[in-house]
């Protein structure tokens, strides 16, 4: 029959790894910031039309009892709607995201424990834009993990028929 060979480690304190701290630890090594910060997004328009500015605010808070630094909100629009250069509000200071045909980011950013974070923006409504629901969506994102750290909000306008044009 066979024979078992057993190997068998120990530290140069004569414990075995199994029981040693060194594999015994439980500390989160890469935390998870899910639900960490809450955000809300609103718009303030909800029936548009081709053309029309909607203004939207995204507000962040951070639930947790240390300040969390290297975040970035990210926001998502529709197909069709288009930045307004210039509009970027944070805090109630110019800040202008860093911008894609599609997303809006505002990067490294600091929230301090049980504060808030304003932003405030403007879309336009593309002429090419079809009647109906439309969904803007955004997040925070921590720099650090790459994981989220917050739920994602959203804010829904309606794109109706122009009274004078169509």
């Amino acid at each position: 029959a066979g024979t078992n060979y057993y190997l068998r480690v120990t530290l140069n304190n004569t414990v075995i790894p199994g029981n040693s701290q060194i594999f015994n630890n439980h500390i989160a090594l890469d935390p998870r910031l899910d639900n960490a910060v809450t955000i809300t997004k609103i718009a303030s328009l909800q029936n548009v039309t081709r053309g029309q500015l909607i203004p939207y605010t995204i507000t962040v808070n951070n639930s947790l009892a240390v300040t969390l630094t290297n975040l970035s909100i990210i926001d998502t629009f529709p197909p069709g709607f288009k930045y307004v250069a210039g509009s970027g509000r944070l805090d109630g200071q110019p800040v202008e995201p860093v911008s894609t045909p599609r997303t809006l980011t505002w990067g490294n950013l600091e929230l301090a424990s049980n504060t808030k974070r304003v932003i405030q923006l403007m879309l336009i409504v593309g002429s090419g834009v079809k009647e109906g629901k439309y969904i803007n969506r955004a997040q925070v994102v921590s720099n650090t993990t790459g994981g989220d750290a917050s739920p994602q909000a959203s804010a829904t306008v309606r794109v109706i028929p122009d009274p004078t044009l169509d």
